[in-house]
C-alpha cells in the first residue's frame, strides 16, 4: 500500500510536442495570407469580401470579425499580419496543457499591442485563439518509470501475525495496518467492481466476435479445423492472461514478456492471417488494460517482424532470425517512444532495452518449442514432420514405388506442379508437395486397375462401366484407410478425397453413354468431399492436368496450354473449387505455372543422326 501511495504521489511527467507549434504557425500564416489577398481583391465588393472571409477553410470567422477585417485600413492590417505569428509563438513557448487551454484562449488579447484599435484586437484575438492547442502532454513512459523508481525506493515493512491473534474485533474502527493484514490473509471483502467487470466482459466479447468473424471470412481453412481453432482460443487466452497479470502491477516486467512467441508459433501451425488477427486481438486487450499506446505497439510491432521471419520456416535457423527480428522491433518501439517522449532516464531506458532483448530471445525459443509440442498435442503437422513425410524412404512412399511405379512417378510430377503453383499464389508449397505425394496411395490396393500401372491387358475391358467406375473410385476409401493406419496429418489426408472431389469418373460415364446405356451421373461421381484448402485445390488441378497432358499424342506449347486450360476450366465449372479459398487470379497463376513446368518436362528433343549413333555404339561397347 505504501508503495502504491508514493507511486500515486509522483507528479506526472510532461513533454512538449514541437509539431503542434509548427502546424499552428503554418495554418495561421496561410490564413493571414489568404485574408490579405481577399482584402485587396479589386473585383469584389465589400459585402462579397466579407462573405468570402467567412468561408475560409482554416479559420472560422464570424460576419462581425470579417467586417472588422475588411474595414481596417491597410496600415492597420499590416500591423495585424506582421504581429500574429509572434503572438502565437509566445503562448506556445510558455507551454499549454489541455486543462489550461480555455484560460490561455481567454487571455489571448493580452499578447497583442495595447495601442491597437478595437477592431484590430477583436480580429487578431480571434485568429490567434483558433490556432491555439495543447502542446504539453503527459509522458506516460517517463511517468511510469518515475512511479516505478518511487515504488522501488520504499523499504518493505513486514508485520508478523501469530496464530489465533485477533486482528480486529466487532464494532472497532479498522485502521490502515489492520486493513493490510486482512488483505494479506485474503480476508478483506471490499466489494466487487461490477461496472468494470461488465465493461471488460463486453470488451472481451467484442474482440472475440471480431476475431471469429475475421477467421471465418479470411482464414476458412483454420475455421473449419477444430484443432486449429482450439489452439487459437488457447493462445489468445494465454496472451490475455499474460497481459492481465503483468500490465497492472509490473511496469518494467511487461517489456520482458515474450508476447511475440504466440504469433510466431501460430504463423507456422495455423497460418499468417489467423496469427495476425490473434495478435492484434491480444494487443488491443493489453491496450484497454494499460491505456498506453506504446504497450499496444510493443505487443504488436515486434510480433509482425517475427511472423515475417518464420513464415515458411523449415529450419531452426529461421526461428533464430525471428528472435533477432523481434528483439530489434521491440528495441525500435522503445527508442521511438523514448525520443517522442524525450525521456531522460538512461538507466530506465537501458532496463527497457534489456527487456527487448530478453523478449526477442524468449519469443524465438518459446515459438520453436511451442511449435513442436503443441503441434504434436493438437496433431497439426510441423514443417519438420512434413519434411519427414517427403523423404522417399518413408514406408508408404517405398511401397508406392515398388507396388505402383507408374502412380509413384505420376505423384512426383503432381508434387512438382503443386509446389510451383503454391509458390506463385502464396499457399504452402511444402504441404502441397507432400499432399501430392500421398494423394493416390489408395491405388496400391488394386494397382492394375489404373492405366499407369498396366503392363499387359486392361481388366476394365471385360467389365461394365459402372463397375469399373466403382473400382476406380474405391482408391479414395482405400487411401483414407492407409492414411489412418500411418497417422498422416489431416492436411495431407485431405488431399486423398479432395484431389477428385465430387467430380465424375468421366471416361467410364462416357463409355456407358456410348454403349447406349442411360447412366445416372450421380452413380459415377467420386464420394468427395471437395477440397477446402488452397493446397488441396492445387493438388486437384495438378492431378487432372498432369494425367491429361501425359495422354497427349503430340506435346507442344499449343496443345499443352490448351489441355491445361480445358482441364482447369472444367473443374471450376463443375464447382469443385467452390469450398476452397482459390480466387480467379490464383487459378490463372496456377495455369501459367503448370504450363511453364510442363513445357520444361515435355520439351522437344533433338533427334540424333543415324550415322552418329552408329559411331557411338562401338565406343560404348568397348
Amino acid at each position: 500500500a505504501e508503495r502504491e501511495r508514493v507511486a500515486g504521489a509522483v507528479q506526472k511527467q510532461y513533454t512538449t510536442d514541437p509539431a503542434i507549434l509548427v502546424s499552428a504557425s503554418t495554418r495561421l500564416q496561410g490564413s493571414v495570407a489568404a485574408i490579405g489577398r481577399i482584402r485587396t481583391e479589386a473585383a469584389q465588393t465589400r459585402d462579397q469580401k466579407i462573405t468570402t472571409l467567412t468561408r475560409l477553410p482554416d479559420v472560422a470567422l464570424t460576419t462581425a470579425i470579417a467586417t472588422d477585417i475588411v474595414d481596417m485600413t491597410q496600415p492597420e492590417w499590416d500591423q495585424v499580419a506582421s504581429t500574429l505569428d509572434s503572438a502565437l509563438r509566445s503562448f506556445y513557448a510558455q507551454g499549454i496543457r489541455a486543462e489550461q487551454l480555455d484560460a490561455v484562449k481567454a487571455d489571448a488579447v493580452k499578447a497583442l499591442p495595447s495601442g491597437w484599435t478595437d477592431r484590430q484586437k477583436r480580429a487578431g484575438t480571434e485568429i490567434v485563439k483558433q490556432n491555439l492547442d495543447a502542446n504539453v502532454k503527459v509522458d506516460q513512459l517517463a511517468t511510469n518509470l518515475a512511479q516505478q523508481d518511487a515504488r522501488n525506493a520504499v523499504t518493505p515493512v513486514q508485520v508478523q501475525v501469530t496464530a489465533g491473534e485477533a486482528i480486529v474485533r466487532t464494532d472497532e474502527v479498522v485502521n490502515k495496518l489492520e486493513v493490510e493484514k486482512l488483505r494479506a490473509l485474503g480476508l478483506a471483502n471490499e466489494g466487487a467492481d461490477w461496472r468494470g467487470a461488465i465493461g471488460l466482459l463486453l470488451w472481451a466479447a467484442l474482440i472475440a466476435g471480431v476475431l471469429a468473424l475475421f477467421i471465418e471470412r479470411y482464414a476458412t481453412e483454420a475455421w473449419l479445423d477444430d484443432r486449429k481453432m482450439i489452439l487459437v482460443v488457447v493462445s489468445l487466452l494465454v496472451l490475455t492472461a499474460a497481459g492481465r497479470t503483468l500490465v497492472p502491477t509490473h511496469t518494467v516486467a511487461v517489456y520482458y514478456a515474450p508476447f511475440a512467441a504466440i504469433a510466431m508459433m501460430l504463423t507456422v501451425l495455423v497460418g499468417g492471417r489467423t496469427a495476425l488477427a490473434t495478435q492484434i486481438a491480444g494487443a488491443l486487450h493489453v491496450g484497454i488494460m494499460s491505456s498506453q499506446v506504446e504497450l499496444v505497439a510493443y505487443v504488436l510491432v515486434p510480433a509482425l517482424l517475427g511472423m515475417a521471419a518464420v513464415h515458411r520456416a523449415t529450419t531452426a535457423r529461421e526461428f533464430a532470425v525471428g528472435a533477432v527480428a523481434v528483439a530489434t522491433g521491440a528495441a525500435g518501439v522503445i527508442i521511438a517512444f523514448v525520443l517522442v517522449g524525450r525521456a531522460e532516464d538512461p538507466l530506465g531506458v537501458a532496463q527497457l532495452l534489456g527487456g527487448a532483448l530478453v523478449s526477442g530471445l524468449g519469443s524465438g525459443l518459446l515459438a520453436f518449442a511451442g511449435m513442436a509440442i503443441l503441434g504434436h498435442v493438437f496433431r497439426i503437422p510441423t514443417v519438420f514432420e512434413l519434411r519427414e513425410l517427403s523423404d522417399p524412404n518413408h514406408p508408404l512412399l517405398r511401397q508406392l514405388l515398388l507396388r505402383t511405379p507408374g502412380t509413384y512417378h505420376h505423384s512426383l510430377l503432381v508434387g512438382n506442379l503443386a509446389e510451383r503453383a503454391a509458390e506463385v499464389i502464396g499457399a504452402d508449397p511444402l504441404v502441397a508437395r507432400v499432399g501430392a505425394y500421398y494423394h493416390d496411395i489408395g491405388k496400391m490396393r488394386n494397382p492394375t486397375a489404373f492405366i499407369e500401372n498396366q503392363t499387359g491387358g486392361n481388366p476394365h475391358d471385360e467389365l461394365d462401366p459402372l463397375v469399373s467406375a466403382g473400382i476406380v473410385a474405391a482408391h479414395i476409401k482405400d487411401g483414407l484407410a492407409l492414411a489412418d493406419r500411418y497417422h498422416l496429418p489431416a492436411q495431407i489426408r485431405e488431399m486423398i478425397p479432395g484431389h477428385h472431389g465430387t467430380s465424375v469418373v468421366k471416361y467410364f460415364f462416357q463409355l456407358a453413354q456410348q454403349r447406349g446405356q442411360a447412366p445416372d451421373e450421380r452413380s459415377f461421381r467420386y464420394p468427395g468431399p471437395r477440397p477446402r484448402s488452397k493446397e488441396a485445390g492445387i493438388v486437384m488441378l495438378a492431378d487432372g492436368t498432369e494425367a491429361s497432358v501425359r495422354s497427349l499424342s503430340e506435346k507442344n506449347p499449343e496443345t499443352i496450354r490448351s489441355m491445361v486450360e480445358r482441364i482447369i476450366d472444367e473443374r471450376v465449372a463443375d464447382g469443385q473449387l467452390d469450398e476452397c479459398d482459390l480466387t480467379f487470379r490464383d487459378v490463372q497463376k496456377t495455369k501459367d505455372a503448370f504450363c511453364e513446368l510442363l513445357l520444361g518436362v515435355y520439351h522437344e528433343r533433338i533427334p540424333y543422326p543415324e550415322d552418329r549413333i552408329t559411331r557411338i555404339k562401338p565406343a560404348a561397347s568397348g
